[in-house]
């Protein structure tokens, strides 16, 4: 993706793009820095938008074969792809697997033509939603004749720096932490991450700063801040707290395998982070160095004060009794889990 981004900002257009990948976000953000380079005045009549379930890939190729008006380059944008997944072996054998590209009667063989060799007026912009198979004939046709451009998740640092410069855009100045908080407490995607910057945007309307306790107040956190809840209330010793906001957790829908594989998690990360306080580190140092994020990362050095590496040892091996027991069917996972949580807070 910087590759295609270093081309734009040189001017470079490729005739065809293919974007594919986790971020559809990036992809119409990357969509719009085309369309404005192929027309800089802006003139949406030389733009055509299109979902695929609305046109074949041979309107597509006849749309696309011709240019655009008073000699601008046309820009041709087909949103979520479907088409693109392995053939099957013809039933003549005259044509090897692979071969042919179809799905529910589709024939890609125009599209595929065409990307080989473009026509050089258009800009044709395919967007596919997830992966791309690799052994796709179209894909090894658009590099061929254009480009194909793989928008994987952002995370970590990469995320974060997408949401300052959102929030900067916005005119907005975060405190310190609010954007770590935020990257975490959105999930994945940046489709999330951008809906709860909107929220934070409109709650502090009238105001620069944003502070962590707004950012509190209105992001939503989900399974990620009730996680946070419970081991909070596990460090406190506190088991009929505990179980409470694990059957709040319950009750809100999050199904306890994955409750009981994020508490999992938390608790070797807490784990990690006080084998690296032990060593000097500070909570920052040990985010950086064990990639974590640093709210995340904060969260376990506040509860890694509350044990003993003895007991943090300890919890991990109740929360993998109560799986291993789940699975030779001693129990409902729920109740199993509420066990374990009340001899994690009874150590």
């Amino acid at each position: 993706m910087r590759n295609l981004q270093h081309s734009l900002q040189l001017g470079m257009l490729a005739p065809v793009y293919l974007f594919y990948g986790d971020e559809p976000l990036l992809m119409e953000e990357m969509a719009e820095q085309i369309c404005a380079l192929a027309s800089p005045a802006g003139e949406e009549w030389n733009r055509e938008v299109y979902q695929a379930s609305e046109i074949s890939p041979d309107d597509i190729v006849l749309s696309a074969g011709s240019g655009g008006f008073m000699g601008m380059r046309r820009v041709i944008i087909v949103r979520d792809i479907t088409w693109l997944k392995r053939g099957k072996k013809a039933k003549d054998n005259s044509q090897s697997e692979g071969d042919v590209e179809t799905t529910s009667g589709v024939d890609l063989e125009p599209l595929i033509e065409y990307a080989v060799d473009p026509n050089p007026d258009t800009v044709l912009i395919l967007m596919v939603n997830g992966a791309v198979p690799s052994n796709s004939r179209l894909l090894k046709a658009v590099n061929k004749g254009g480009r194909a451009v793989q928008f994987a998740a952002l995370k970590g640092m990469e995320k974060e720096r997408w949401l300052a410069s959102y929030l900067k855009a916005a005119a907005k100045a975060p405190e310190r932490g609010v954007i770590p908080y935020l990257a975490l407490m959105s999930g994945d995607g940046l489709l999330a991450a951008k809906s709860e910057a909107d929220k934070l945007i409109l709650y502090t309307e009238g105001k620069t700063a944003i502070t962590m306790e707004d950012a509190r107040d209105i992001v939503s956190g989900g399974s990620i801040a009730g996680v946070f809840d419970l081991s909070d209330r596990m460090a406190e010793k506190q088991g009929g707290e505990a179980v409470a906001v694990l059957r709040r957790l319950l009750l809100q829908g999050e199904a306890a395998q994955k409750l009981l594989a994020m508490l999992g998690t938390q608790y070797h990360n807490t784990l990690a982070v006080k084998d690296m306080l032990s060593r000097g580190y500070t909570a920052k140092e040990a985010a950086s160095r064990l990639s974590m994020n640093p709210y995340a990362a904060q969260k376990c050095a506040a509860q890694a004060r509350r044990y003993t590496n003895r007991q943090l040892s300890k919890a991990l091996e109740l929360l993998l009794n109560a799986d291993i027991a789940q699975k030779r069917g001693e129990g409902d996972l729920s109740d199993l889990l509420e066990v374990a949580i009340l001899r994690i807070c009874a150590m």
